[in-house]
């Protein structure tokens, strides 16, 4: 009999505004839904919106794809509802998907503290939060957090999923060097079988340039675009992704509207998953000098879509110009960045195409390896007493 897995999404498909955990969360049941039985606990919404989604049963278990999700209105989503939901499944393990959220990980840690859940292990992936760049912003709430959590001994039965050994170090930075952590990579979707069909002008002197992420300071978009400045040549830039931070998006307009004529900005709004790949195919480069990511699903389908990426030193892909497959570039060095934009304004066709297939091949050789995905499955078949709890 498969084991059973409770995942504490927060946001989960339909939603495309909860950024790269929804793509981890679907990828992790897509690829191991033969071994384990998926329950998953997610909004009724999508990130910031008052309607939830249109044609979506909720309040009860529906099938979705090969997983079984419970959708609520996170408005409604009390303890005691919360504590019903959990102990409704009579799952093997309990997968938290965030460190600071707090009906979604906080109260659960809490509920488990007082014994109101069914003593079973618990996992927790924190998702890059504990970042230098993360742990940045909002900086004293978490620290305040972390503080109370450690002094009370909330984190102290819970193993933590850490997607690279980066993100162990982060962890054990701030919970210490005895904190339980197993490293896995992220699972990727399948793109064994997917052949390289980018056909895409380039000329010199142009440069098509895209961006793909949530609009929050997290992601930088205010830097990509002030490295637009001073390029010699033509440049179109195009941002894709939800308005998660308007403020932020008003200092973003600002410096657009100081860029000069031969730099054309615009926001293209909102992506489903599937016309991604699209995108990434109809630009030549992605520009995403991000101020941390644990994993960066996005990164691995630009490199999919044959678009070389152009990012900052904060995430697990690095040394990518030794490879000709794009540039992993400190984040506070701007004249390496505009210098690498440059040069990909200078390519010709030909010398454009070897990089795209570079790009390509290179994010095909590491998406979906088979020691990724066992590493994964042992998360949730591992040792009970290793994961803190009993069954």
């Amino acid at each position: 009999m498969k084991k059973k897995v409770l995942v504490i999404a927060g946001y989960y498909v339909p939603s495309i505004k909860g950024g790269g955990p929804i793509q981890s969360i679907k990828n992790l049941v897509d690829n191991l839904s033969d071994k384990l039985d998926f329950y998953i606990l997610a909004s009724d919404r999508d990130l910031g919106d008052e309607q939830p989604f249109h044609g979506v049963k909720t309040d009860k278990w529906v099938q979705v794809g090969c997983a079984k999700v419970f959708y609520i209105n996170t408005k409604e989503l009390t303890l005691r509802r919360l504590t019903e939901i959990i102990n409704s499944v009579d799952y093997d393990a309990l997968y938290l998907n965030s460190f600071f959220s707090y009906k979604f990980s906080i109260a659960i840690v809490v509920l488990n503290k007082l014994k109101r859940l069914i003593a079973k292990p618990i996992l927790l992936a924190p998702r890059g939060q504990f970042s230098q760049g993360a742990l940045g912003l909002k900086s004293s709430k978490k620290k305040l957090y972390i503080k109370v959590a450690k002094a009370l001994g909330l984190y102290k039965d819970i193993m933590w999923h850490a997607t690279t050994e980066t993100e162990k170090n982060d962890i054990e930075i701030v919970l210490g060097k005895n904190t339980n952590i197993k490293v896995a990579n992220n699972l990727t979707a399948d793109y064994r079988r997917i052949k390289y069909d980018k056909d895409i002008e380039k000329y010199p002197g142009e440069l098509k340039v895209v961006f793909v992420s949530r609009i929050h300071q997290m992601k930088n978009l205010k830097k990509a675009i002030a490295l637009l400045k001073d390029l010699d040549g033509k440049v179109e830039f195009n941002i894709y992704g939800p308005l998660e931070d308007k403020e932020y998006w008003t200092e973003c307009e600002q410096v657009i509207n100081s860029l000069s004529q031969n730099v054309e900005v615009e926001y293209r709004g909102l992506l489903d998953h599937d016309e991604i790949m699209g995108v990434f195919k109809d630009h030549h480069v992605f520009l995403f000098p991000t101020l941390g990511e644990n994993f960066g699903h996005i990164i691995s389908e630009a490199l999919i879509g044959g678009c070389p990426v152009i990012i900052s030193d904060q995430t697990p892909w690095r040394g990518l110009e030794e490879l000709s497959v794009g540039w992993d570039i400190v984040l506070s060095d701007e004249g390496k960045f505009r210098k690498v934009l440059q040069h990909c304004m200078n390519l010709s066709k030909e010398e454009y195409k070897s990089l795209s297939m570079n790009a390509f091949e290179y994010g095909k050789k590491h998406s979906n390896r088979q020691d990724d995905i066992r590493k994964t499955y042992e998360l949730f078949v591992y040792d009970t007493e290793v994961l803190g709890g009993t069954t």
